[in-house]
């Protein structure tokens, strides 16, 4: 017999796992990112994060 505490933990747990799976879209821009960067790990800027929003804004 299961506890209520188990399912939800359940619950949470197969949850987090659907937002993990990665789209193919989010894959190539994943593979972009990579690219522009010379294949570094360089953290977003500020700059960056803002010039991005606008490039994606109606």
């Amino acid at each position: 017999m299961t506890r209520p505490e188990d399912e939800v933990s359940l619950i949470v747990r197969q949850k987090r796992a659907s937002e993990l799976t990665i789209t193919s879209n989010e894959r190539s821009w994943i593979e972009f990112i990579r690219l522009a960067s010379g294949d570094t790990d360089p953290p977003p800027t500020l700059d960056q994060v803002q010039r991005l929003r606008q490039i994606f804004q109606p």
